[in-house]
C-alpha cells in the first residue's frame, strides 16, 4: 500500500474529526456536518485497518 496514500487518508480523517469537534462545541453549525464528518472518519478508520492488514501480508 502506498505510504503517501495512507498519510493523506489519515489527514483527511483528522480534519473531519476536527470539523466535528468544532460543530460539537458550537463554533460552527450546519445540519450535515455530523453525518459527513462521521462518515469520513469511519471510512478513514476502515481504510487504515485494511491498509495495515494488507501490509502484514506482504
Amino acid at each position: 500500500m502506498n505510504k503517501s496514500l495512507q498519510i493523506s487518508v489519515a489527514s483527511i480523517g483528522l480534519l473531519a474529526a476536527l470539523l466535528y469537534m468544532l460543530h460539537f462545541f458550537g463554533v460552527i453549525y450546519h445540519p450535515y456536518i455530523p453525518a459527513i464528518s462521521g462518515g469520513t472518519v469511519i471510512a478513514s478508520y476502515l481504510f487504515g485497518v485494511y491498509a495495515r492488514k494488507k501490509q502484514e501480508k506482504e
